[in-house]
């Protein structure tokens, strides 16, 4: 359990900093302690720039009969000239099928504003975009009204139509409202700030033998809501923690790589790809920790079908139970762009059972020591093994 407590620790103090929203002042003392952390170490360390989209949420709202719920702009969706007024539908996780049936049924889709329980905002605002909705609502999934935060893409680039997040018990009432066929009028405004921007990567450099590397990598940027402990302060801890332990494990180059611009969608991890395009060729894997650890986590890997038999074998022979595998990885972290690439690529993450995720309910005291050093363990397991 060292290594456990040890990546808690870590995570405390990342923590402390406040949110990691990019552009704010939080993620940038989370790049300087994390550049702090590589340099006791003993690693070089680089900062890499690369350029993005920021978002600064500054102001949102929603009215029901005359009634103002408490609600967050997703990033990325459009922000409204004039009040966007129209009718509700409920569109559940609003994946494909969902809104086929909707529309089978007559719903007038383009005429209405979707309200849907996906976890998942980026995944479910496109859909929404490209049924023709006129807005979208994300209904937080928790018993009490706590608000989850989003992002209306992951591929960089902007919605078209105005977004907001509500909580649990608002939006479970408007859902039993529309199930007994009562129409529900909407009115949402939000305004959001756009501008490019540039962000920073920490990059840790053990050298090696050969110009081949493995890469460890995590993204230490979170929402504005909170100090987001598993997404992802434990990933950020775990890679400063591995870098500890593995200085002087093998002969083989790793790279510790912290990123940022992640939650808007893989900034980071893309103009990472862009600067070392013609050496992407040298990487064995990317060993990529996103999201895990809390008390409610279940233990995820996805991989690339190259290194599947790997994982399991290496899980099995640490004994370390593993809930949910996904091949390819999830088009969910900064793994995706290495993967769009053809490089190698694991990624371990939390089978999205932690519904706190993305809300202020994910702080330190909701994570696992034992959970930590499981992750932590495999990925020590992966990157030895693969070196």
């Amino acid at each position: 359990m060292r290594i456990g407590h040890e990546i808690f620790a870590i995570i405390k103090e990342l923590c402390a900093l406040g949110p990691r929203w990019m552009g704010r002042e939080g993620a940038m003392n989370a790049r300087n302690y994390i550049v702090e952390q590589f340099n006791i170490v003993g690693l070089k360390t680089e900062l890499q720039s690369f350029s993005y989209l920021s978002y600064e949420p500054r102001y949102a709202s929603i009215m029901i009969a005359d009634r103002e719920l408490q609600c967050e702009p997703i990033a990325y969706s459009t922000s409204t000239i004039q009040p966007l007024t129209a009718p509700l539908i409920y569109c559940g996780h609003c994946t494909e099928k969902e809104i086929a049936s909707l529309k089978a049924r007559g719903a007038k889709l383009n005429k209405s504003i979707l309200l849907s329980d996906n976890l998942r905002s980026f995944v479910a605002y496109p859909i929404a975009e490209a049924a023709g909705a006129l807005g979208f609502i994300s209904l937080t999934s928790l018993q009490d009204n706590t608000i989850r935060c989003g992002c209306a893409r992951n591929d960089r680039k902007l919605g078209n139509i105005p977004a907001v997040s509500i909580g649990g018990v608002d939006g479970r009432e408007i859902v039993q409202r529309l199930k007994s066929e009562e129409i529900i009028e909407a009115t949402i405004q939000l305004n959001g700030q756009i501008e490019e921007r540039e962000g920073e990567n920490v990059i840790g450099i053990k050298p090696g033998n050969s110009n081949s590397r493995i890469l460890i990598t995590a993204h230490y940027d979170s929402f504005w809501n909170g100090v987001h402990a598993m997404d992802n302060g434990a990933g950020t801890a775990t890679i400063i923690s591995l870098a500890r332990s593995m200085l002087h494990e093998s002969e083989t180059a790793f790279e510790f790589v912290a990123f940022g611009g992640e939650e808007l969608g893989f900034w980071g991890s893309t103009g990472y790809v862009e600067r070392h395009r013609k050496s992407l060729s040298d990487i064995i894997a990317v060993i990529n920790l996103d999201n895990f650890g809390s008390k409610l986590s279940q233990l995820e890997i996805g991989a690339t079908a190259d290194l599947l038999d790997f994982c399991r074998l290496t899980a099995e022979e640490n004994k370390i139970s593993i809930d949910c595998w996904n091949t390819p990885p999830r088009v969910a972290s900064d793994q995706h762009v290495f993967v769009e690439e053809g490089v190698p690529a694991i990624w371990i993450a939390n089978c999205g059972a932690d519904p706190r995720y993305h809300t202020p309910l994910d702080v330190p005291a909701e994570m696992s020591p034992e959970k930590l050093e499981a992750v932590a363990t495999l990925a020590f397991e992966f990157a030895k093994r693969l070196s």
